[in-house]
């Protein structure tokens, strides 16, 4: 009997040790499992501590540029505060062959390493960037207008013919790559989104101060890159009466911004990053002067430019060899994406991510020709198909729609995976 009790007794002892255990065990995991995914655990702390770094990076970086350019103005290069408007910097030109003297917009940095010689390139807060565009205000560029208008001072008949003279001289300036064409800087209006675009008065009250900041200021700035997605890219059409959602950037190895109308477009640029001043598509004169600018630099020929942009860009014939590691290529027009490298070795319809190679880009300026076409504000005059856009694309060969082309696009309702768009900001 005292062995069948004492065995009992045992039996008895290791079930209550083995509950116990559980429960400790249970208790163990719940508090490892707070440990790790509660709002103070491991997981959250560690991607607080990636967006802190990350954050970090950019304020170093502006950190860095901003003791660049404050060694500069020690050093007497960088004496600021002339063709920059009201609270914005100058930047001096750093070569000879300068005649304008780029403003630098509020909360826009200078990005160290970059000058007027190889394509000035400024960024934003978040890191968006872009390249001044100089348009000399000399005689050869304005015989009518002339280089000493005050537009501030004038009004009436006289504002309105001293504006119709710079947009005529700007015309006179980059005529071989304007064409003889029919398209022209008027309002036209879009019936399907009509809350979002502009009205009559809005559009030419726009164009006029464009014209002024490209007058006064000597150029502009323009996107380094075609705006794009960093997170994702837009694999269907949207909704064409709605603005889409996805923050634009305007940064290397971006998804290409596209299934965007035109107003849809225009309205994702103004809401761009500005300081003081405006984010905006490109008028059609805009694109032109980027060419000339090109030109001007030495950067491209009127050959590759208005001719055949076969070599400057991504077009179907354009046999390339993309060994950048952080770009992306799509051989089915954007609806899924592989990782480069990657070699084209025949003619081959294939989309890229933004900037993917160097040979795309001039003057620090990439895929103005191919790879999407870009909304602008230029109206075709045609009714049914009034929207402009600009540059080529990666399906068709490099003569078929060099850097000049201008296409009838479509109508303000087409959002197709061959448009994007690009940001100027004056």
């Amino acid at each position: 009997m005292e062995q069948k009790k004492s065995k009992t007794k045992q039996k008895g002892i290791t079930l209550i040790a083995l509950v116990v255990t559980i429960v400790v065990l249970l208790i163990l995991a719940g508090v490892s499992i707070s440990l790790v995914l509660g709002n103070n655990g491991l997981i959250s702390k560690a991607k607080d501590a990636r967006n802190a770094y990350e954050q970090g990076v950019v304020n170093d970086e502006t950190g860095m540029n901003n003791l660049y350019d404050e060694i500069e103005s020690i050093l007497g290069e960088n004496p600021g505060g002339t063709g920059g408007g009201s609270g914005s910097g100058g930047l001096s030109p750093e070569d000879s062959t300068a005649t304008t003297t780029p403003y630098l917009p509020t909360g826009f940095s200078k990005l160290a390493g970059t000058s007027l010689s190889t394509g000035l390139v400024i960024q934003d807060g978040r890191g968006n960037q872009y390249v001044w565009v100089e348009v000399p205000k000399t005689a050869d560029v304005y015989p009518t207008a002339g280089t000493t208008l005050d537009l501030d001072t004038l009004t009436g008949t006289d504002l309105e013919t001293a504006y119709s003279n710079i947009e005529a001289d700007l015309h006179t300036y980059t005529s071989v790559y304007r064409n003889n064409t029919s398209y022209t800087d008027t309002y036209y209006e879009d019936t399907n989104n009509a809350s979002n675009w502009f009205t009559e008065t809005t559009y030419n009250e726009a164009k006029k101060n464009m014209l002024k900041s490209v007058y006064q200021n000597g150029g502009f700035y323009v996107g380094r890159y075609e705006t794009g997605i960093e997170a994702s890219y837009r694999p269907a059409a949207g909704d064409t009466t709605q603005t889409p959602t996805e923050t634009p950037v305007i940064k290397a190895n971006a998804y290409p911004y596209n299934y965007v109308t035109r107003t849809q477009a225009q309205t994702l640029a103004n809401n761009m990053p500005s300081g003081d001043k405006t984010s905006s598509l490109m008028f059609g004169v805009q694109w032109d002067l980027v060419l000339k600018y090109l030109e001007t630099k030495n950067a491209a020929t009127q050959s590759e430019l208005k001719t055949d942009s076969k070599t400057i860009g991504n077009y179907n014939n354009n046999l390339w060899n993309i060994t950048n590691t952080v770009a992306r290529y799509s051989t089915n027009n954007g609806a899924s994406w592989t990782l480069c490298p990657y070699e084209k070795t025949a003619t081959a319809s294939v989309l890229l991510t933004t900037g993917a190679d160097a040979s795309f880009g001039k003057m620090n300026i990439y895929d103005i020709a191919g790879n999407v076409y870009e909304w602008t504000l230029e109206y075709t005059s045609s009714t049914d198909y009034p929207c402009a856009g600009r540059g080529g694309d990666y399906s068709t060969n490099g003569s078929y729609v060099p850097a000049s082309t201008r296409g009838s696009s479509g109508s303000t309702t087409v959002s197709i995976n061959r448009t994007g768009f690009r940001v100027s900001l004056y």
